[in-house]
């Protein structure tokens, strides 16, 4: 499948590299406003740099289009290669509205495009490690989840960056990290009905946000709860708490060093597992996946059902801590 990247930050640029090897996607295009055309991404990947969005989506030689733009461009650009009759990966979120991602999906089932998502964590070791546990009942009734996902590496961007503006990355860290983990509690827990959200101003000034705090109550009525800051080095923990027992998982370094992850499982005699597992390529094998349920070979494990809950978790997050208030999903 041959397909091209809009938007070469630094992310844009992780994909082509992570996919450079891969025998189902090749990266034939690149397009970003802000990169001049001698980057050495293009020269690097033998990616060409000759069209921008507008000739990508009209270009028959190309099968699919991989968005890593803004969150605010994501609706117009989804649906416009959408319609176009491209298949459309798009990084994460989505979209910060539940309107706006009901239009997507309808665009792309419309035009039997499989939208594939960002979400490459699903295929972390640990996490797919804990998804078994948890389908096969190991740990009985589930009671509570929690986790945190923080990173200071945002404090490195100049304070004008579209990743600290709350009006387009709103919530302090929600958008680029604690998207990811209630996207885990989704797969994990189904759709949520309350939610209640506090953000904060600590070491970045108002209306900026650095920390977030998160509750939420899904509809099988297990809750969990989740934190993000932006302005303390990495910590990643996610911990699940049954009846038959817990297991915690930690992260020691982030997606661009190649630590393991820890994986700690206490069964209801209270004795203490412990396991290690490697970094593999997740951008890649979530890549993969969506080209193989193009081609009718596997399904994909990311549900449009399951990107739109995670989106109204996201945007009830967004007025929750904007209005001091719970939030209730009704749709």
């Amino acid at each position: 499948m041959k397909a091209a990247v809009i938007g070469l930050g630094w992310w844009g640029k992780q994909i082509i590299k992570c996919l450079d090897d891969s025998q189902k996607i090749t990266i034939t295009h690149a397009y970003d406003p802000q990169i001049d055309r001698n980057d050495l991404i293009f020269s690097d990947f033998s990616v060409s740099s000759d069209q921008d969005f507008d000739a990508i989506i009209d270009n028959p030689d190309i099968d699919a289009v991989i968005l890593a733009t803004p969150n605010q461009f994501h609706e117009s650009q989804v649906i416009s290669a959408a319609n176009k009759g491209k298949q459309v990966f798009c990084e994460k979120p989505v979209a910060l509205k539940y309107e706006s991602v009901k239009k997507m999906a309808q665009a792309c089932q419309d035009n039997n495009v499989i939208l594939g998502v960002g979400h490459e964590r699903r295929w972390e070791p640990a996490m797919v490690r804990l998804k078994n546990m948890l389908d096969n009942n190991e740990l009985g009734k589930i009671l509570h989840m929690e986790t945190n996902f923080s990173h200071d590496i945002f404090m490195k961007l100049d304070r004008s960056s579209w990743r600290l503006d709350p009006q387009y990355a709103p919530a302090g860290g929600m958008t680029a990290l604690g998207i990811h983990l209630t996207d885990f509690f989704v797969s994990f827990l189904g759709p949520a009905e309350k939610i209640y959200a506090k953000t904060g101003s600590i070491a970045l000034e108002h209306p900026q946000k650095d920390t977030l705090s998160v509750n939420i109550k899904f509809k099988n009525n297990i809750s969990a709860s989740l934190a993000v800051m932006i302005s303390t080095p990495f910590y990643g923990r996610f911990n699940v708490f049954g009846e038959n027992g817990w297991v915690e998982i930690r992260e020691i370094s982030n997606v661009d060093f190649d630590d393991p992850a820890e994986f700690i499982y206490c069964n209801k005699d209270g004795k203490r597992i412990v396991e290690q597992y490697d970094v593999v390529n997740t951008v890649k094998m979530n890549f993969e996946e969506w080209a193989d349920a193009i081609s009718g070979k596997s399904d994909y494990r990311i549900k449009i059902e399951e990107v739109i809950s995670n989106v109204q978790i996201l945007e009830s997050i967004i007025n929750a801590s904007a209005s001091d208030k719970v939030i209730e999903i009704n749709q």
